[in-house]
């Protein structure tokens, strides 16, 4: 059987999506996510579900075949074409590396929305990062990058090593150094993006993530706080919330 172009897969691709489109979705879609790309219409869990069957089906694509197709995907501006190409991406991660740095950035600066740095970020590059450590620089590089959706891409690099106990250890000291000095980002997105990561560390250290959060409440904003502490024990969740409400308190009535 002659091997499928990769054309002809991003058009099977395409096709399964309209046919999962759900009426009424793509303009509701496209309203929330305040988005200035074309929309289908198709629920996420749907492309995951489309993406989980081709991967399975087309274990024979290499590195090489694997990114041009996800290139293809990208290559209109359809939300939806947009998604599953990072879904690929993701599908073939035991394919990819630290050489796909160049890659993984020019992605991240034509996202237009968290909803496609949110896939890429932890989905793809988080995998890769434990088993790729030269992805390190990258990863660092975007988290200090000015622009909004490359800094939350490299916040949310770190998250699923923040989140394996084996692997926390090793990389929170990084996240830490990194994240550090985001602290004071104004940006609700950026703000959220730190609260998130540092979140999934309390599953397996919570006293680590609630030390660090202790040490920084007078840098810290409300959104980082309260994203971060979700998971907390309630006394020290409290205990944190009642600190910090008092310091920004204290702080306001200085300025004033």
């Amino acid at each position: 059987m002659p091997e499928q172009s990769v054309t002809d897969l991003a058009g099977q691709l395409r096709d399964r999506l309209e046919h999962a489109a759900v009426p009424g979705r793509a303009a509701a879609e496209k309203r929330y996510l305040k988005s200035d790309l074309d929309h289908v219409g198709v629920p996420l869990p749907a492309m995951r579900a489309l993406v989980r069957s081709f991967v399975r089906d087309h274990r024979e694509l290499d590195h090489g075949r694997a990114t041009a197709l996800a290139a293809e995907l990208w290559s209109r501006p359809v939300h939806e074409h947009r998604s599953t190409a990072l879904l690929v991406l993701a599908g073939y991660t035991d394919r990819l590396g630290a050489d796909d740095a160049a890659l993984f950035e020019a992605l991240l600066r034509q996202c237009r929305s968290w909803g496609h740095v949110d896939l890429l970020a932890p989905f793809v590059v988080g995998r890769l990062l434990p088993r790729h450590p030269g992805l390190e620089e990258a990863v660092r590089r975007w988290a200090a990058d000015p622009g909004q959706w490359v800094r939350r891409g490299g916040v949310l690099g770190f998250l699923m090593v923040l989140r394996e106990e084996d692997d926390f250890p090793r990389w929170f000291p990084v996240f830490a150094e990194v994240a550090d000095p985001l602290l004071t980002d104004e940006r609700f997105f950026v703000r959220k993006a730190v609260g998130w990561a540092l979140r999934e560390g309390t599953k397996h250290h919570p006293d680590r993530i609630a030390d660090w959060l202790a040490e920084r409440l007078p840098r810290l904003s409300g959104l980082t706080l309260r994203e971060a502490s979700r998971r907390l024990p309630e006394p020290r969740r409290a205990h944190l919330a009642a600190a910090h409400a008092d310091l920004h308190r204290r702080g306001r009535g200085r300025a004033g």
